[in-house]
């Protein structure tokens, strides 16, 4: 008789990589969900774990057979080796996923490469119907805005980078106080180290607050649960005026 596992399934957490992302809001982002464990296991127990953690390039499959995406390098920071290809990806099952912010986004989002901006906002699109939760940190949200898919939907972004950031999407209830808001399907977050406060969040949403804290505890990390109390940073970005 086959034994079923006595916990849920494992969650895969994708996460969009391009060149030069802001390291933090993946790796801060990643930490949360990659030290977390089931209740009664340990950190250094054999699988299962409640998630798994893929990186996903912008860039698709060649024609060749074997081919891997190319290593994508961080801003100021060091290179990844993506798992997936980004059409790869719509073949996969990817329970949440993604998008960082970093000095690429303005690259992604400006007019020199207006075809594989569309190909890029079509994939988001895609994606968005198959994905339980669609998630940024940062400046990946004006991803999303310009992709159409916040319209309605309250959201946050990098504080310092507000002004450019709202300016894709003027029907997203864009949220200038948070450092993360939830609006069920879609979970953004302000700058960097706001997107791991997010992180551990959406570790309790899917897995539990014991989980979570568990999670915490072991990163050894100042978890502030509070999304609308502020740190270190400015409390309030300001809001763009025409005058």
């Amino acid at each position: 008789m086959h034994e079923s596992s006595p916990f849920p399934r494992t969650l895969r957490i994708g996460i969009l990589v391009f060149d030069n992302f802001e390291p933090i809001d993946v790796w801060g982002f990643i930490q949360a969900f990659s030290i977390a464990r089931f209740i009664g296991t340990s950190y250094f127990g054999d699988p299962p774990y409640p998630f798994e953690v893929v990186l996903i390039a912008n860039q698709c499959k060649s024609g060749s057979a074997g081919a891997a995406p190319a290593p994508v390098k961080s801003f100021n920071g060091p290179r990844v080796a993506p798992d997936f290809f980004r059409d790869e990806a719509l073949e996969e099952k990817i329970d949440l996923l993604m998008i960082p912010g970093g000095a690429g986004v303005y690259a992604l989002l400006g007019d020199d490469h207006p075809a594989e901006k569309r190909e890029l906002l079509q994939w988001v699109r895609s994606m968005d119907e198959r994905v339980t939760l669609m998630t940024s940190v940062c400046t990946g949200a004006a991803i999303l805005a310009a992709a159409g898919v916040l319209d309605g939907k309250p959201a946050a972004t990098n504080h310092a980078a507000f002004a450019w950031v709202t300016g894709f999407g003027s029907r997203v209830l864009w949220d200038n106080v948070s450092r993360w808001v939830d609006a069920g399907h879609y979970v953004t977050s302000a700058g960097v180290s706001s997107g791991t406060d997010m992180g551990f969040y959406l570790v309790k949403r899917l897995a539990g607050r014991a989980v979570a804290e568990a999670a915490a505890l072991s990163a050894e990390y100042d978890w502030h649960r509070d999304p609308e109390q502020p740190i270190n940073y400015p409390q309030q970005a300001e809001v763009p005026s025409s005058r």
